[in-house]
């Protein structure tokens, strides 16, 4: 089961290494990242550019357009039959996903 991890992107240089990294460090790796890139500028594309990983896609706003319309573009460039939201200053647990994800087939 595939799960997109969506992280929107704002000015947030300081963390957003740490935050896409505790993604990809997670036990379950069947993942993909969408980052959403909310400040679309030559500094945010230059930051983001660095973050090169086959499970990361970067996709951009039109203009600073908030935390919820980026949220809402990463649910419609996903492919993922569950998703799940980071912020771009928070980091994960290296076992996050597979916990909520044996909790959710428990409950089914």
């Amino acid at each position: 089961m595939l799960v997109s991890v969506i992280i929107p992107y704002f000015k947030d240089e300081r963390n957003i290494y740490s935050s896409v990294s505790s993604a990809l460090k997670q036990s379950y790796n069947k993942i993909e990242i969408i980052i959403i890139d909310d400040e679309n500028s030559k500094h945010s594309q230059y930051i983001l550019s660095k973050l090169r990983n086959k499970k990361i896609k970067i996709f951009k706003t039109q203009k600073n357009s908030g935390v919820a319309k980026a949220r809402n573009l990463g649910i419609k460039k996903s492919k993922g039959e569950l998703i799940a939201f980071l912020d771009s200053d928070d980091q994960w647990k290296n076992n996050k996903l597979k916990e909520q994800i044996k909790i959710m087939e428990r409950e089914k």
